[in-house]
């Protein structure tokens, strides 16, 4: 199983050379020959597009033109359906210069994408670390509980746990000494010992849910069950872990079925609530916008946000997924500007300045290589009115001063057209 968290972080850091770093993007779940040769087609199209862009002789073609020819050949390969014919989606980082060759596949689809820069292009796999965290689902009994780690659509562990065991039937029950009307003295009794002993029994299941939640970063919690069963396990677990619990749901009929059947029926499941609980990224730009307008740790718009990332403060970016701009970058210590016409020097160092042409990737190479969380989001009026990116801050700034910029236009809650 993909560690997604270090593979990014890993990538984030990657600069090229002369060659530029090929990114794919290729949604790989194809159910006829259109459809595959369609994706034959855009890996070609786009790979004769990006050598265009490059004179002859100019170095790292020749390089790039061999990395393009390599992945050609890895999609020839996926339509013919040689490998991966069960997965759905596929990334893949590559470039000749530095030995590089990551392909990725998923049981998630990707929009179609292939680019050379100078650093991948990691927007879309953050996006799907960030909506695919990882689900635990519990399926509990009288015995303890069944445990399902599900990370990025695969069941990555499972696990039975199942409580103390009765010694005997006697230590379970209780026969009674069988005088005349103690019968329902003895049902209430054996009923209590019984309890007890489930009790013990969701006891041990929920410590091990609790082990397996404090070591899995992000991880959401689904209980599988009757109301009751759900509800007695809840109980036993501490609070940190009950917040986390995102769907209480009946058990379905295929988790009595084989190993297979079973884990495509926790597939589903994990992926059914959990996409439900996900809210479209409103609940990060809610909290984001409203942060930065009462001069918290948040910042809104660009240019306060390029400012927080050149200095190190983003603890999460927050960017809208059709967010398109140019950027400049500096030769000399990296700096990263928002407006590629407002400098003609670094305003920092006052070293040689280079255009970006997709300031949102390069924001979200740096947030990730700092450590940070990103958050694509779909296009939100409120976000979009200012410009479509904003920050969460580990600290505010260095002067003291934090905020937002005002949007843009500059009337409270206008839109970009």
């Amino acid at each position: 199983m993909t560690d997604l968290a270090a593979t990014l972080a890993e990538l984030a850091r990657l600069r090229s050379g002369s060659e530029p770093i090929v990114s794919l993007y290729l949604d790989i779940r194809w159910n006829d020959e259109q459809q595959r040769e369609r994706a034959r087609g855009f890996f070609r199209e786009r790979a004769r597009s990006i050598l265009g862009h490059y004179a002859a002789g100019a170095p790292g073609k020749p390089a790039l033109a061999r990395t393009l020819e390599r992945g050609q050949a890895l999609v020839e390969q996926l339509t013919a359906q040689t490998f991966e014919a069960d997965r759905a989606g596929l990334a893949l980082f590559a470039c000749e210069g530095r030995g590089l060759w990551r392909p990725l596949f998923f049981a998630r689809t990707f929009v179609d994408e292939l680019c050379a820069d100078g650093i991948p292009h990691l927007a879309q796999l953050a996006r799907l670390a960030d909506e695919e965290r990882p689900a635990i689902v519990v399926v509990p009994s009288l015995e303890g509980a069944d445990l399902f780690e599900v990370r990025l659509g695969e069941v990555d562990a499972e696990a039975s746990v199942r409580g103390p065991v009765p010694r005997s039937e006697a230590e379970k029950l209780n026969a009674g000494a069988g005088q005349p009307r103690r019968e329902y003295e003895r049902e209430a009794k054996n009923e209590r010992r019984e309890e007890a002993w489930s009790r013990k029994a969701r006891q041990a299941a929920a410590a091990e849910v609790t082990a397996l939640f404090d070591r899995t970063e992000g991880a959401r919690l689904v209980l599988v069950g009757t109301a009751q069963m759900t509800a007695a396990f809840a109980r036993e677990l501490p609070d940190r872990v009950q917040a986390a619990i995102v769907a209480r749901v009946p058990r379905p009929p295929e988790l009595g079925s084989s190993n297979g059947f079973r884990r495509a029926a926790i597939r589903a499941l994990a992926q059914e609530v959990c996409r439900g609980a996900l809210d479209g990224g409103e609940r990060d730009v809610e909290a984001v916008v409203g942060e930065a307008l009462r001069g918290g740790l948040g910042v809104v718009g660009p240019e306060d946000v390029v400012l927080a990332v050149n200095e190190g403060r983003v603890y999460a970016l927050v960017v809208e997924e059709d967010f398109e701009r140019h950027g400049y970058q500096c030769d000399n210590c990296g700096t990263l500007g928002s407006n590629v016409e407002s400098a003609e020097i670094c305003p920092f160092c006052a070293g040689d300045l280079r255009a970006v042409q997709n300031l949102r990737e390069a924001l979200v190479a740096r947030t990730l290589s700092a450590g940070g969380r990103v958050a694509v989001v779909p296009r939100s009026s409120k976000l979009h009115s200012y410009r479509g990116v904003a920050a969460f801050l580990r600290q505010s700034a260095p002067t003291g001063l934090r905020g937002a910029s005002p949007p843009w236009p500059t009337a409270p809650g206008a839109s970009q057209s």
